[in-house]
């Protein structure tokens, strides 16, 4: 197995939710427009709710660039 090249110190995770499908695919194109230039790793789809309720939720895992903090 080989490794993506990354250390846990550079891996995020965003959580998008929507009522349906339309706009968690809206959702996802604004976060993926705003993240361009971040690789993505995972992303995982899950659902979760009651019958006719049910919210969905994706998982994004992504590597951004390292910030340095200064004192």
């Amino acid at each position: 197995m080989s490794g993506i090249g990354t250390s846990a110190s550079y891996l995020y995770t965003a959580v998008l939710s929507a009522g349906n499908a339309d706009e968690l695919n809206r959702l996802t194109d604004e976060w993926l427009n705003d993240h361009i230039a971040d690789e993505i790793v995972s992303m995982q789809l899950a659902a979760a709710g009651r019958e006719g309720g049910d919210t969905l939720y994706l998982l994004i895992v992504y590597r951004g660039e390292r910030r340095v903090r200064r004192a």
